[in-house]
């Protein structure tokens, strides 16, 4: 079902022409639902959204679509040839049997094309996502919204912990045909929601500005424009050559006050009267003024263009580039009103610099042939204007060199654990191996599964150019990437072909950083990406020269930068191969630490390969600690290790639930969460709880407060009570740093019975949650319990039980799914 809306923007006024598109409705929509999408207006960036496909296009919020509020998402498709896939996704939705769900969005696109709306639902026992619903939008160059609704008829998807449901807004399919999926077009989304419909927010501040936002601006004058906000009566007018001026309004920035939303600048007479600078970037903003509202003036963002300079700029290859292919074809910024360029290339900086004779182009690209590996080269573009020509700079590079990559292991199951099935060498990750059953073509060997596999690649990662840089993955299923120890990509919970990116990130021209990827594999496509870019470099696979197997130790736990970390961590480390022992430093001053020797107080002695793991004893609260780990080789030489740093919690953690695993017990590592919760397994005649699910991954993965694991708990109470118990091993004294409160993170089902939730300590002393319907609460509800309401020796805890009934006098009752997480003691 489909309604279309016209949005016709003006500064004063917003109208809604309806009509229907679609026949008469079939049944009632409930507009009582919560709306499920989060972020849909995309006022936190692209937090919550993923996008669906990984080249061919870029996927950013700006503040130049004018649809509902000051922001929205551009899907800018740059080379739609390249792209399989293009698209928006976002997931966790729950849905109830029987109930309508209204939907819709807010779109447009600068030409006229099809947009594919698509929910999936994802079951582990179906091979294969299933459309649940699929229909196609007209996409036009004004302003559309489009209003849908779907009825669920499958079961409740809360009853099934498994399931995953995700809604795509696509542009480009290879299952889903639609008209103009060939046309490099930009597309504006926002409004978007699932259930009940928001209000459409007010748009405060001017947007769609003229020049684009970082646009190149080929002229000495410039007509700003840019469409004013909802309730503008007149517009403040900044200009300067500082993005801080320009923010902060420095004298000197503010060019007028004027009712017009233009402004001429450059000519005689007007801001500017000598004209803009060629090789100047130029910053704006407009505040909106309507002295009768008291929140006037609304601010605006700062925006830029660029009068590109007279020599060429911007160089591909980027100077200084050390892994540039062998066959690469150069390309470049044309110089301000060039009409010819001249390039004069070679091994040998003063013939290039000195070089006078050369055959100009027309063309801005140039190329070279194919060239010698490891070598550097030379090149220079002299641009003509037809008055003048204005010489280059000279730039520089070195061709690839042979060899490189990550050590990769690879696992016949879903969470790395235990040995790797294979271990090799990869040049890099860039393995599409499609969605078939042929084991080796359809995954990486032959002796890996096509389905439920996992992969981790680890190694080095040498910088050639001093900028900022960030890292992207395209992959299906799930992926994390860890640089220098630190997570800065997290997406585990990845039900298709998605991307994400880290946060820009400054990095050395020289330095060596530890990378390490995680992947894996639920069922059908297998796809794994990773991708560097910076402002100098374009989005590529990071090549196999910048690759190089580990030569540090890696992956800290807890990870770099950690916080809210146990005052009893035992910090462990992964080795290198052909490290010998271990040398491990320990502080909390990180210069003593990273300029620390054996003889310093920092040290903490050796370890012998095996015993990757150090245990510092109890750590203070809230103290930032920095370690570091050398590994001693065969020969004697040692390779000095990254500095790490975690920072201990200001509270403890009595189970934050993030230790546990899916080993099989024989291993020394195992530690399955129903082991160290005891529940009534083993005498269901008397105890109705089962802690953890069935089949790994035993913990909990999704349904999780903070972190990456939580303690789902299944109760039954037709035998009068429910519970789980865990004996404590460390943190026993509840009265230390004025500890006063237990903290309990809990979540049930809508559907659950409701039975009394309570706490134990030592066996004994209950607590009961004071609402008597808390197990169907079905979102993460924080419980603090006052500790003197136990009544028992706080200073020797030496148990904790969670439970549903009645402790006291057991009775028959009901059944039901409850998650926990992150058990605490505060002083409050």
């Amino acid at each position: 079902m489909l309604f279309l809306r016209r949005i016709i923007m003006s500064k004063k006024l917003v109208c809604l022409i309806s009509f229907v598109l679609a026949c008469v409705l079939s049944g009632s929509i409930s507009l009582a639902q919560e709306n499920q999408i989060a972020n849909g207006e995309f006022d936190n960036d692209l937090n919550a959204w993923g996008s669906y496909g990984g080249v061919g296009f870029n996927m950013e919020v700006v503040q130049s679509g004018a649809l509902s509020g000051n922001n929205a998402v551009l899907i800018d498709i740059t080379d739609a040839s390249a792209a399989a896939s293009i698209g928006i996704s976002q997931g966790g939705f729950q849905l109830v049997q029987g109930q309508t769900y209204p939907f819709g969005f807010i779109a447009k696109s600068d030409q006229e094309r099809a947009m594919v709306v698509l929910i999936q639902l994802s079951k582990p026992e179906v091979p294969s996502w299933t459309d649940i619903f699929l229909t196609t939008v007209q996409l036009t160059t004004d302003p559309q919204e489009y209003v849908l609704e779907y009825t669920h008829e499958d079961e409740n998807t809360i009853e099934h912990p498994g399931w995953s449901v995700n809604m795509y807004l696509m542009l480009k399919g290879q299952w889903w045909g639609m008209t103009g999926s060939d046309l490099n077009t930009k597309v504006w989304i926002d409004w978007v929601y699932f259930g009940a419909k928001p209000e459409l927010q007010d748009r405060s501040r001017a947007v769609n500005p003229e020049p684009d936002d970082g646009a190149i601006h080929e002229n000495t004058w410039v007509n700003l424009r840019w469409m004013p906000g909802d309730f503008a009566l007149s517009h403040d007018v900044y200009l300067g050559e500082n993005f801080d001026d320009v923010d902060n309004g420095a004298e000197g920035t503010f060019q007028a006050n004027q009712p017009a939303s233009s402004l001429v600048i450059g000519f005689p007479g007007f801001p500017y009267p000598d004209g803009l600078v060629p090789g100047t970037t130029y910053y704006w903003r407009i505040d909106e003024v309507n002295d009768a509202d008291p929140n006037s003036p609304w601010k605006g963002p700062v925006w830029s263009f660029t009068v590109p300079p007279k020599i060429a700029y911007n160089p591909v290859p980027p100077d200084g580039a050390k892994f540039v292919d062998p066959n690469v074809i150069f390309n470049w910024g044309t110089g301000f009103g060039s009409k010819l360029h001249t390039i004069y290339f070679g091994d040998n900086f003063d013939d290039v610099n000195n070089a006078v004779v050369g055959l100009p182009q027309a063309e801005s690209t140039y190329t070279p042939g194919t060239m010698e590996l490891e070598k550097t080269y030379y090149w220079r573009v002299d641009e003509f204007s037809g008055a003048s020509t204005d010489k280059g700079d000279i730039w520089s590079f070195t061709v690839t060199k042979a060899g490189g990559g990550l050590k990769a292991e690879y696992f016949n199951n879903t969470d790395l654990s235990g040995q790797p099935v294979l271990t090799r060498v990869d040049p890099g990750v860039d393995f599409d191996w499609g969605n078939a059953d042929v084991p080796g073509e359809n995954s990486p060997d032959a002796s890996i599964n096509v389905d439920d596999f996992s992969a981790r690649w680890s190694g080095e990662l040498e910088v050639d150019i001093t900028d900022t840089y960030t890292f992207h993955i395209t992959a299906n299923n799930g992926f994390r990437l860890w640089f220098d120890g630190e997570l800065i990509i997290d997406y585990w919970d990845n039900g298709t072909t998605d991307t994400r990116e880290s946060d820009p990130i400054e990095l050395v021209a020289g330095d060596l950083h530890s990378i390490q990827m995680d992947y894996v594999e639920g069922a059908g496509t297998a796809i794994a990406q990773l991708f560097w870019e910076s402002t100098k470099r374009q989005q590529q696979i990071i090549p196999s020269s910048a690759l190089q197997l580990p030569l540090k130790a890696s992956g800290p736990n807890p990870s770099n930068h950690a916080v809210d970390v146990s005052q009893t961590q035992i910090v462990s480390w992964s080795a290198v191969e052909d490290a010998t022992s271990h040398q491990v430093y320990f502080g909390a001053d990180e210069e003593a630490v990273k300029n620390a020797d054996t003889s310093s107080p920092e040290y903490k002695g050796s370890r012998n390969l095996g015993a990757e793991s150090y245990d510092p004893g109890q750590l203070q609260w809230g103290t930032t600690y920095y370690w570091r780990v050398d590994e001693v080789k065969a020969d004697g030489t040692e390779q000095k290790g990254n500095v790490w740093s975690f920072t201990a919690a200001n509270f403890l953690v009595i189970d934050d639930f993030e230790s546990y695993n899916d080993l099989d017990p024989a291993d020394p590592a195992s530690n399955r969460i129903f082991f160290v919760w005891l529940d009534g397994f083993d005498n269901p005649a008397i105890n109705g709880s089962i802690v953890g699910h069935a089949n790994p991954p035993f913990a909990e993965q999704t349904i999780v407060n903070e972190g990456s694991q939580s303690m789902p708990f299944v109760y039954d109470n037709a035998v009068g009570k429910s519970e789980a118990t865990l004996t404590l091993t460390s943190n026993r004294d509840w009265t230390v740093n004025g500890i006063n409160t237990l903290t309990v993170w809990f979540r049930g089902e809508a559907a659950n019975a409701a039975e009394t939730l309570y706490v134990v300590l030592n066996g004994t002393a209950v607590v009961n949650h004071d609402n008597p319907d808390a197990a169907t609460i079905d979102e993460w509800t924080q419980w603090n319990i006052d500790l003197q309401a136990f009544g028992v020796n706080l200073a020797n805890v030496t148990s904790i039980t969670l439970g549903l009934g009645n402790r006291s006098n057991p009775v028959a009752g009901g059944a039901g799914m409850m998650y926990f997480d992150d058990i605490r003691l505060y002083a409050q």
